[in-house]
């Protein structure tokens, strides 16, 4: 039996993943944020004070990474924690992330587009709704 590595879905989402990671980076370097923030600063604005317990289940990924995207948010300025009711902080953008959010957003949406640009609507639309389902079926089994 031959098995070819390149006709796996890890192998094909490895390579989608670096591309875009890579084409999102180097978009992002005039707004000195890495894609980690960016998906960070979208979420937060899209819900000002949430918590990061909370942005944590929005992004779907492990705690310890968030925190450190936090960490490295707060001390350059991007963000601010306020006190919340009992022991909870919540997570709030600051005037600088205000003024580039909506530009990083917009480079995410630009290269999430070009990414998708040789599918029809509807191929685009099957293609992430299967993608979904197979990361449901991974994390449910």
């Amino acid at each position: 039996m031959h098995f070819d590595q390149r006709d796996t879905i890890g192998f094909q989402a490895a390579q989608l993943a670096r591309l875009i990671s890579n084409r999102l980076r180097d978009a992002l370097v005039p707004l000195g944020l890495m894609p980690a923030q960016v998906a960070a600063l979208i979420e937060i604005g899209r819900s000002e004070g949430l918590t990061q317990k909370e942005l944590v289940e929005r992004l779907d990924v492990e705690q310890p990474g968030v925190a450190r995207t936090l960490g490295g948010l707060e001390a350059e300025g991007w963000i601010e924690r306020q006190a919340k009711a009992g022991r909870s902080q919540g997570l709030f953008l600051t005037e600088k992330a205000r003024a580039v959010v909506p530009e990083a957003a917009r480079l995410t949406a630009e290269i999430n587009r070009r990414a998708l640009s040789d599918l029809s609507r509807t191929e685009q639309a099957h293609l992430i709704d299967a993608l979904g389902e197979v990361v449901s079926g991974l994390k449910a089994g």
